[in-house]
């Protein structure tokens, strides 16, 4: 596992993000070795980035296509909490790219170590489950103008 950063670098890194969702690391979510199984932490990062995302857009019907450059740089452990952040950083016609980052915090020694630094895309559907080009329609233009100046749209 590579080298996680120190507390001023990641507390750096969360400046713009938004706190999405938190979790206690119990001991069903531990592996033999006493370290998070790797897919109860990719289950709450989709799962609550996903939900940021559908309240940032205000379109439900979304799912995961990609998420790019997962690598566990450390590992959580019992009583940490995980924290994920999110920001959105790209809109296509019928896509967003989401960065999302994962730390464990450890309250009784202060310790915050990054799990994950990655980037997920999620794609809106419409009701027969194909690609919708959500951000294309007259109900995303009228958002996209009020709340996403700052991001880009393909």
């Amino acid at each position: 596992m590579p080298k996680s950063n120190d507390k001023q670098e990641i507390v750096s890194k969360l400046q713009t993000m938004e706190l999405v969702t938190q979790h206690l690391v119990q001991p069903g979510y531990l592996n033999y070795h006493g370290n998070l199984f790797g897919g109860a932490m990719l289950s709450w990062l989709d799962e609550g980035v996903a939900m940021y995302a559908m309240g940032r857009i205000q379109y439900t019907n979304i799912v995961t296509a990609s998420m790019k450059d997962v690598k566990f740089k450390s590992p959580g452990k019992l009583g940490d909490i995980i924290q994920i952040y999110a920001q959105i950083e790209r809109i296509g016609k019928a896509s967003v790219d989401v960065k999302a980052i994962a730390v464990s915090n450890n309250p009784q020694n202060r310790k915050i170590s990054e799990i994950i630094d990655c980037l997920i895309t999620y794609v809106c559907l419409d009701e027969n489950g194909k690609p919708f080009s959500y951000f294309k329609t007259k109900n995303w233009e009228s958002i996209s103008k009020k709340d996403f100046a700052p991001i880009p749209i393909d």
